[in-house]
């Protein structure tokens, strides 16, 4: 079994995590999670990425599915480094539809982590696009047009990701808006072509082969 998830580790992301041991101690259960770059990685057991230990409830334990059990309890995990995970069965080396499910959610979990990874605006910096910062950055787009098409002044001070500020006007504002849109437009663009590749594949080593690559660079607007 694998959880997905993206994480980003002190030895570059990890999108693939295993327990690999777990023993009971003060009641609890005291985990070994070994971290890969890919689920086909975490199949094979190579290119281990980092390891984590978590701490789950004994409560959490199935003994008719231990190594299961323990990995949904991860990804249920109130503020545990997988919550929200995709706990997906391991891929059969003859099994399409299981090979599809799972490459699908490996890249929708690059999809979302690039997603809220930030973006850059040339001239200005990098901003944040988390969710919340998504939707600051549409409401002060919005504002911003409002009042430059009334013919009144705007300018709001923005901390950018670094904890920078700037100072922006009316037309960089929307300008922030439209690089915002170009940014996940491009993401979703490439995770669409994806999913009509995996859903093309002929068989589970075509769909083991499909890896998200870094989309062209984003336009900026002017």
């Amino acid at each position: 079994m694998t959880v997905l998830k993206v994480v980003n580790t002190n030895n570059g992301m990890a999108g693939a995590h295993r327990v690999v041991k777990a023993e009971i101690a003060d009641g609890k259960l005291q985990l070994q999670l070994h971290m890969y770059l890919t689920a086909e990685d975490a199949a094979n057991n190579q290119n281990l990425r980092w390891q984590e230990y978590p701490v789950l409830p004994l409560a959490a334990l199935d003994v008719q599915d231990p190594w299961g059990s323990l990995e949904r309890g991860l990804v249920a995990q109130v503020d545990g480094v997988l919550e929200g995970g995709t706990f997906v069965a391991d891929v059969a080396a003859d099994d399409l539809g299981t090979a599809r499910a799972l490459k699908w959610a490996e890249i929708k979990a690059i999809r979302d982590q690039l997603e809220s990874g930030g973006f850059e605006l040339a001239a200005v910096g990098r901003f944040d696009s988390d969710a919340e910062s998504r939707a600051r950055i549409v409401g002060a787009s919005m504002a911003a047009k409002i009042a430059r098409d009334a013919g009144q002044p705007y300018s709001i001070n923005w901390t950018l990701a670094n904890n920078t500020t700037v100072e922006l006007d009316a037309d960089a504002v929307i300008n922030v808006g439209f690089a915002l849109l170009a940014h996940v437009d491009g993401i979703h663009q490439r995770s669409r072509a994806l999913y009509a590749e995996i859903q093309a594949a002929e068989d589970a080593q075509a769909v083991a082969s499909i890896s998200w690559t870094a989309p062209a660079p984003e336009p900026t607007p002017e």
